[in-house]
């Protein structure tokens, strides 16, 4: 598994976003120099976060950036599946039909991994995967907010 710098700056942001609330705007450059994050990179990751529909911006004097929902609507999973490219990054979990399946548990065009059908480490790739993203899935940006993730 691979979290980029790119996820991990995007839900810090989000957090000040949070802990700041919803009617209140903050600039991209405030978020920058709070989490020490460079603002090129800041503008790049929110343009990602407005597409998706996590943040939106006010223009004008007092303006910056909000969220879009509450805080508790927006599952971790959520964000890092738009920031991420490849969320659980190895070469045998991308070949894997396993890995691949979507939503309603069918594989896509995956010519697969030649070793599938023997490959010893298959359920350990497929059990941590899993665990990522029920972790990531059921907790949000309110419990990353506040401390209160949970693992169970």
């Amino acid at each position: 598994m691979f979290i980029s710098t790119r996820s991990r700056y995007g839900l810090r942001a989000l957090v000040q976003l949070a802990r700041n609330g919803q009617g209140k705007p903050l600039s991209l450059s405030g978020i920058a120099d709070t989490e020490e994050i460079p603002i090129r990179y800041l503008e790049q990751i929110f343009g990602r976060l407005r597409t998706a529909d996590f943040v939106r911006g006010r223009r004008g004097p007092g303006g910056g950036y909000v969220l879009s929902r509450e805080p508790e609507d927006i599952s971790l999973l959520d964000v890092i599946k738009v920031l991420e490219t490849e969320f659980f990054h190895t070469n045998c979990v991308l070949q894997c039909p396993d890995f691949l399946k979507d939503e309603d548990n069918t594989v896509g065009d995956s010519p697969g991994c030649s070793r599938e059908e023997k490959c010893p480490t298959k359920k350990l790739w497929t059990d941590v995967k899993m665990i990522c993203e029920t972790y990531l899935g059921k907790n949000t940006l309110a419990d990353l907010s506040d401390g209160s993730l949970e693992m169970e």
